[in-house]
């Protein structure tokens, strides 16, 4: 008899381990990230979201959207099918990604939606970015404390997307009527060739004393553009990558309004981890500071990566 209680006792134990064990299995999750264009920024944030998934036995489907909505609304098609916990979205356009967002509000999946807001954020449970009209802000005082007489500037802008749009009103509140006159605004589609090719048409119409760039893609392709000129404009962007902070001691490249992707991926993990708990996020926009980037103290930071 008491081999058979100690044999019984034995099978209760494994089958509970195995019972264990399958729930285990069954509660890990996956999560789709998907952002509009590949970059060191965008894989430094979902790296972010990755590793902390990883500390709790998750995983990460990561897809670049290459600047091409239709072809980020079939990945979130993709995610949908493969039955998602959650979809962390950096949105290609903030307007064209909504039927995509109402089916995943169909399907029950939430979305933490990340840097570039969507315009129908009843959709989202959660907006986490860098404070973008903050950095607008930083990039205008730099431009100030160069040009306390007033310049006259460029914007180069990127309108479809909503983290550009807030730095933008950023700067342009913080230089109203303090001599920084916009003589034109282009938009230079927020990456290398645009930025260039728009600057280097600009030089040949306009007399710039300097150029604010909504990010340091197109700002790299405007610093190209006036060194190929030879011309003395300088140049404000937003990011923070080492392209822009290797320029930054030749005097053209003032300075750059820093972004910390390691920092805003983990607030992302965690928005969804309050959400999952509790079922809403609190508060529902998270915002990370933004910090400046100049020749006091580039040395600080260049060769480090992504903050």
């Amino acid at each position: 008899m008491k081999k058979v209680f100690a044999t019984l006792v034995t099978l209760l134990l494994l089958a509970t381990c195995l019972s264990g064990f399958a729930i285990a299995k069954e509660s890990k999750k996956t999560f789709g990230i998907t952002y509009w264009c590949s970059s060191e920024f965008f894989m430094t944030l979902a790296d972010g979201i990755t590793q902390a998934a990883a500390a709790d036995g998750n995983k990460t489907v990561i897809v670049d959207a290459e600047q091409n909505a239709a072809k980020q609304i079939q990945i979130i098609e993709d995610f949908i099918a493969q039955d998602v916990s959650a979809v962390f979205l950096n949105p290609v356009d903030k307007d064209a990604i909504e039927p995509a967002l109402r089916e995943l509000d169909k399907a029950g999946i939430p979305v933490i939606n990340f840097d570039a807001g969507v315009t129908n954020t009843d959709l989202i449970i959660a907006f986490v970015a860098t404070n973008n009209y903050q950095a607008g802000v930083l990039c205008a005082e730099s431009m100030l404390k160069d040009f306390p007489k007033g310049a006259d500037i460029a914007i180069l802008n990127y309108p479809s997307n909503g983290a550009c749009n807030d730095r933008e009103k950023g700067f342009l509140d913080t230089v109203k009527r303090k001599g920084i006159n916009v003589l034109v605004t282009m938009d230079a589609n927020a990456n290398v060739e645009g930025g260039q090719a728009v600057v280097t048409d600009l030089l040949q119409s306009y007399d710039l004393d300097a150029i604010f760039c909504i990010n340091d893609q197109c700002g790299l392709g405007a610093y190209a553009a006036v060194a190929v000129a030879g011309k003395d404009v300088k140049i404000y962007g937003v990011d923070g990558t080492q392209e822009a902070m290797d320029l930054i001691p030749g005097g053209i490249y003032r300075m750059t309004a820093a972004q910390s992707p390691k920092k805003i991926g983990a607030a992302c993990y965690e928005a969804w981890k309050q959400y999952d708990k509790t079922g809403t996020v609190e508060p529902f926009t998270i915002e990370v500071d933004a910090y400046t980037i100049d020749e006091t103290n580039v040395a600080q930071y260049s060769g480090k990566g992504y903050q």
